[in-house]
């Protein structure tokens, strides 16, 4: 009885049929391998039968195995009996008897590989058992391709039948494991016999193992590591390419990618893997999947050669060929999912020949063509393709060793992919380095072209400013005529209709010139030069300028302009020149477009924001026309629009200007109704109406820089880029309608002079006419004619034209600065050109504002007459820094006098009296110790102040003595010079007598109380001292004082004769010769008599004056750029002279050294020199700084000489 172990277990009676087949599974019986098929030629017998006797010439007998031998497992080779069943008809009894017979045993090395072939081939291992007990064991084959294996061993003395393969489910299978295994007892101390029927549609190789659970599980877990390892390996590579592919879109690394992952879903699919995890219920995709799977793997592989060796560029025909191979192999994939699949495999080998014929030709034609990609592809096509030769031999019967048999293909693979992987890398670099030298190239072309763009834009700009020149020097010229006829008011020549005329064509010129404004914008914001500058900005103040400004636009409309505002500022961050040229063009439209009716003007403050609304009654928009309104050069297709004109280019600059500030402009309109235009503006904050004045008067004057609305955005960043305040104003339309208030510049007594320099006579007329009444004016035609004139007599201020031939503007202004400051000459720009980078560059060379032309009256005027008082608010504070720094000395030299009057009032100190020192402000300024042991006081309480607190003092105490120390001093009781007079008084029981002196030094006075006490009480405690008192050559104090009187007078007298001594009086009066030799004896007496370091004090004085001429000349250079030369003239206090052609000033250069220093020099002027550069320098902090200490240095010195 045969028992057969599937799916059900069912048992079959001897000589049944014990095979069963898979689904409409059919093969071939033509003979491949070492037994060939008796059907075959007869060239194969006649070798197979002299293969045979050899074979049994060296052939070993069959012999049973002995388990008790290999340790838990063994590898049967020789042992195995073998039968081929080429029908595969035989069934289990006749296959036992034919092996009995026919069977050979496998003599070759290695186990049974038997290549592709058809039919069955039966196995027979006998088995020696020794083991005392019965052991269970595990028959596998790691070869899981193998369609069906059948497997018979006896239990209980009855046949057996387990069946697995590729052709049955996974669960078929004793075990869960990839291999195809089967379990079987292995009785007691007996000898056995197993057998296997193996079928297969493919290559018939049976490497069978035979082994107890532990050496199935070692063998099982060895092969999961390798395979682990290879398959880690495979994954990470597929990634990368995947990555790299998803980075640089080079479909190399797409197909590279496609290649790994298919190549290592080979390789589980020959392993059974995939079969164990992927499809163990499919046994019939699982027959075909490795054939398949080879399929796509080929046709990736062609696809990647296509591009790695870049196969179109290197040979046409071999490119069309791999073409025609991956069409083809794509059909044989589609086509192969309805083939059985002996045919899937066949076709797979078939591709598989061809694709590695086309490759290598391919591959070599690349390598004579010196392709760097070739030799890496070359080494790795090698590397494969001896794994692929292994594969294939295996399988078609060739042995080979086992290591290499069942794992060739994989590490052949793994060493390929990572030369190709190298290969990919090192052409990814070529391409990123031929990438970047074509993007330098790309970039460079691209500069030439940016830079020829650049060129044609700045050809455009250039033209732009130019034309704008050229019309605004006209329009110039119109209006202003227009305005000097119709100024005159007396005139009657001119008619009403002349008039009317003159009217218009000043209107009619002032709008060219807005058009021009437009146009200038317009190229701005199509360049993206439009730029803000961002400011605290009251819009409320802005909406007033607007409404003046647009007000005379009205005309003789029944038209009422309505002005809706909060209390109070209402301050936004925000440009405010653009935000008045915004809501100029909206309320121009709307007095354009509205007959009769209102315009509205109004603010709102909502919570967060600020509304600014202007709503007209007008004639509305339609909704159509709403959609475009802002386009560029869009106009309103209607009979009023026609009539009204315009551009186009108002609305959409100022919705772009709104754009800038992070808002829009909204519409809301009915057509026949009006019209409602809105923005909204983040509110900052909103400010008391008192705090206005401060803000507006809050900018420095001596950085006030007016700018034409008109003008570039650029333009005023770039002046506040330096420092300056820019006060940006449009020339109203009505600004000679207007009423301006009187400038205090008009007002002053004398009338400012100002040089018009311009070369054209008609802007020179209109300016003469504009400004002759409030100023003195002189002209010149060109650059030479006004330095010229402004070498002869020194002007006020300067209006100067930039475009003028022969000498320029910019010329003509950087002389002027050479020679007078901004502040001592202000410059006026008159020009036509208000190109961002002109106006800067002129103001840079120091212009301190300009005038865009054309312009009105009043605005000239009112330019002109801010400039003036600019002028002379930059003299009072030139004035204020001087007198704040004289005050900061004066309170310094006054602390410093109050401590010499300290130290003289000590140095009086000589008799040990009572002695109270206070200066001339009535301040105690010092006290001896008799005086505070006598009056009771501590000086530490009274130094330093009021000396009526030492009378209140003593109010209780002494009456008398209080009122005669009170200050103001009793004039009766201050002691003359030559007459002391001398007062009683009477404190704590003690009694004496006191006097008040004055001291004279130079230009300082201050007093001295002297009190003496009772001398009776005094020679009644000391006798002894009564002789000292009366010495007749000692002094008293107030002798002392009288004697240090007189000598100031003797000096101060005797300096007067002596500087006025002339030769004519020592020749009239010769004695005085011999008189003043006296005063030389004197002197050598004083000399002798009392220590004066009089050598020291005036070297130190001569040190002194040289080092501040020194600081003075190191920092006017060193800040103002200009030369001794120009601080000589602009001082007036030093000559300069004309030496041999060159100027020169001998007299300053000799206070430059302590060796050309005069004998005598002149402390006063080394001083006004010294404040003379400090107000120019002033803003430097270290060039004050030094000035200031060796100024203070010098004062010190000389003072201290005055004492002396």
């Amino acid at each position: 009885m045969i028992r057969v172990v599937e799916y059900t277990r069912q048992r079959h009676r001897p000589g049944m049929e014990t095979r069963e087949h898979c689904d409409n599974y059919k093969t071939d019986s033509r003979t491949v391998g070492a037994a060939a098929h008796p059907g075959g030629n007869h060239l194969g017998v006649m070798f197979l039968l002299w293969a045979i006797l050899l074979l049994l010439l060296f052939a070993r007998p069959v012999s049973a195995l002995d388990l008790d031998s290999f340790g838990g497992g063994m590898v049967p080779g020789s042992e195995m009996l073998l039968l081929d069943d080429a029908e595969g008809e035989l069934s289990f009894d006749q296959a036992r008897l034919q092996l009995e017979t026919q069977g050979q045993p496998w003599v070759a090395p290695g186990q049974p590989n038997l290549g592709y072939r058809g039919g069955a081939l039966w196995v027979r291992i006998d088995l020696d058992n020794r083991f005392d007990e019965l052991e269970q064991w595990i028959a596998f084959t790691t070869f899981t391709q193998l369609t069906r294996v059948d497997f018979y061993f006896q239990e209980e003395g009855e046949w057996v039948q387990k069946s697995a393969g590729a052709s049955l489910p996974f669960r078929a299978r004793d075990r869960a494991h990839r291999s195809i295994n089967f379990e079987f007892p292995v009785l007691p101390d007996q000898a056995q016999s197993i057998y296997f029927r193996v079928e297969t549609s493919g290559s018939l190789q049976f490497p069978l193992m035979l082994g107890d659970e532990q050496f199935f599980a070692s063998e099982s877990q060895r092969s999961l590591f390798t395979s682990g390892l290879y398959f880690g390996l495979m994954l990470m590579i597929a990634i990368y390419s995947f990555t790299v592919w998803h980075t640089s879109r080079e479909t190399g690394f797409l197909y590279f990618g496609l290649i790994v992952l298919f190549g290592g879903l080979y390789s589980l699919t020959s392993m059974g893997l995939a079969y164990q995890y992927l499809w163990p219920e499919s046994p019939q995709w699982s027959n075909k999947a490795t054939g398949v799977i080879a399929l796509l793997v080929c046709l990736f592989v062609m696809a990647f050669v296509q591009r790695f060796l870049n196969l179109p560029q290197i040979d046409r025909r071999i490119d069309r060929a791999a073409t025609v191979y991956i069409l083809v192999v794509a059909g044989a994939i589609l086509i192969s999912f309805v083939l059985n699949a002996s045919l899937v495999n066949r076709m797979a080998l078939t591709a598989t020949a061809f694709n590695m014929l086309i490759i290598s030709i391919g591959a070599l034609r690349a390598q004579r063509r010196g392709s760097r990609a070739a030799s890496f592809f070359i080494s790795a096509w090698i590397i494969l393709l001896v794994g692929v030769l292994l594969e294939l031999t295996q399988r078609l019967g060739v042995l080979i060793p086992p290591l290499l048999a069942y794992n060739g293909i994989q590490l052949a693979s793994l060493l390929a992919i990572t030369v190709l992987a190298v290969g990919l890398s090192d052409r990814l670099q070529n391409m990123m380095e031929g990438y970047r030298a074509a993007q330098e190239d790309l970039l460079k072309a691209n500069q030439l072209k940016i830079d020829a763009l650049q060129q044609a834009d700045s050809v455009k700009e250039e033209f732009i400013a130019n034309v704008s020149h050229e019309l605004r020097t006209p329009l110039t010229g119109i209006i202003g005529l227009a305005e000097i006829m119709l100024a005159d008011q007396q005139s009657t020549t001119l008619t009403t209709s002349q008039r009317e005329t003159l009217t218009l064509m000043k209107v009619s010129a002032q709008r060219l010139s807005s058009l021009v404004n437009d146009v200038i914008d317009f190229s701005a914001m199509k360049n993206g030069q439009l730029a803000l500058n961002r400011n605290d900005t009251d819009l409320k103040e802005v909406c007033e300028v607007v409404a003046r400004m647009t007000r005379p636009l009205i005309g003789e409309k029944p038209i009422k302009l309505v002005e809706n505002y909060p209390p109070g500022q209402v301050i936004v961050e925000g440009d405010e020149d653009r935000l008045q040229q915004v809501l100029f063009n909206l309320v121009a439209n709307a007095i354009k477009f509205t007959p009769h009716g209102s315009v509205t003007i109004a603010v709102e403050v909502l919570d967060l924001d600020v509304r600014v609304s202007v709503r007209d009654t007008g004639i509305g928009i339609s909704a159509e026309d709403q959609k475009q309104i802002f386009q560029r050069f869009y106009q309103v297709d209607s009979a009023e629009a026609r009539k009204a004109g315009g551009t186009g280019l108002g609305l959409s600059i100022s919705q772009r200007l709104l754009e800038l500030h992070g808002s829009e402009i909204v519409l809301r309109s009915t057509q026949g109704e009006g019209s409602l235009f809105y923005f909204d503006l983040p509110l900052k904050k909103a400010l008391p109406e008192g705090k206005k004045a401060a803000k507006q008067n809050s900018a420095q004057a001596s950085k006030d820089v007016s700018v034409d609305i008109n003008a570039p955005a650029e333009l005023s960043a770039a002046l506040k880029a330096t420092g300056l305040n820019v006060d940006r104003r449009r020339a109203s339309d009505d600004a000679s309608d207007t009423t301006v208030m009187e400038s205090p510049a008009r007002n002053r007594k004398s009338r400012g002079r100002i040089l018009v320099v311009d070369d054209e006579y008609l802007n020179l007329r209109i300016v003469e006419s504009h400004l002759s009444e409030h100023y003195d004016l002189i002209t010149a035609l060109s650059g030479a004619e006004a330095l010229e004139k402004l070498s002869q007599v020194k002007p006020d201020m300067v209006i100067l034209d930039l475009m003028m031939p022969v000498m320029t503007g910019y010329q003509v202004c950087q002389i002027m600065r050479k020679r007078y400051d901004a502040d001592e000459l202000p410059i006026v720009i008159l020009t036509a050109k208000n190109r961002a980078e002109d106006l800067v560059k002129g103001l840079s060379l120091g212009a301190n504002d300009y005038i865009t032309k054309p312009f009105s009256k009043e605005e000239l005027r009112v330019r002109i007459d801010k400039q003036f008082e600019l002028m002379l608010l930059q003299q009072v504070r030139r004035d204020n820094q001087r007198l704040n720094w004289q005050l900061q000395r004066y309170e310094e030299n006054e602390k410093r006098l109050r401590q010499r009057e300290q130290r003289l009032a000590a140095l009086l100190d000589v008799t040990g009296d009572p002695l109270l020192a206070v200066d001339e402000a009535g301040v105690l300024i010092y006290a001896n110790e008799p005086a505070q042991q006598l009056l009771d006081i501590n000086s530490q309480d009274y130094l330093q102040q009021s000396v009526n607190r030492v009378a209140d003092a003593l109010i209780n105490r002494s009456p008398a003595l209080a009122d005669a120390v009170h200050f103001p001093f009793n004039e009766a009781m201050i002691s003359r010079r030559e007459d002391i007079e001398y007062f009683d008084f009477e404190l704590a029981g003690e009694t004496g007598r006191f006097c008040l002196l004055t001291i004279d030094q130079m230009d300082q006075e201050f007093y001295l109380i002297v009190f003496e006490k009772d001398r009776s009480a005094a020679m009644s405690a000391s006798p002894d001292q009564e002789t000292d008192n009366n010495d007749p050559e000692s002094l008293s104090l107030p002798q002392i004082v009288a004697e240090i009187n007189r000598n100031v007078e003797r000096t101060q007298t005797l300096g007067e004769y002596l500087s006025n001594i002339k030769p004519e009086d020592l020749h009239k009066h010769s004695e005085l010769v011999d008189e003043l030799k006296y005063i030389d004896s004197l002197i050598s007496k004083l000399s002798t008599t009392l220590s004066v370091d009089n050598e020291d004090s005036e070297e130190a004085y001569r040190e002194a004056l040289v080092k501040v001429m020194q600081d003075c000349h190191y920092y006017w250079q060193k800040i103002t750029g200009e030369s001794i030369i120009d601080l000589a003239e602009k001082s007036r206090i030093w000559s300069v002279s004309v030496d041999n052609g060159r100027l020169r000033t001998r007299s300053m250069n000799r206070y430059l050294s302590l060796e050309k220093l005069p004998s005598n020099p002149r402390w006063r002027q080394v001083a006004r020199t010294a404040y003379f550069v400090l107000s120019k320098v002033n803003h430097d902090e270290e060039a004050r700084d030094a000035l200031e200490t060796s100024v203070g240095r010098l004062q010190e010195i000389v003072e201290q000489r005055a004492l002396n």
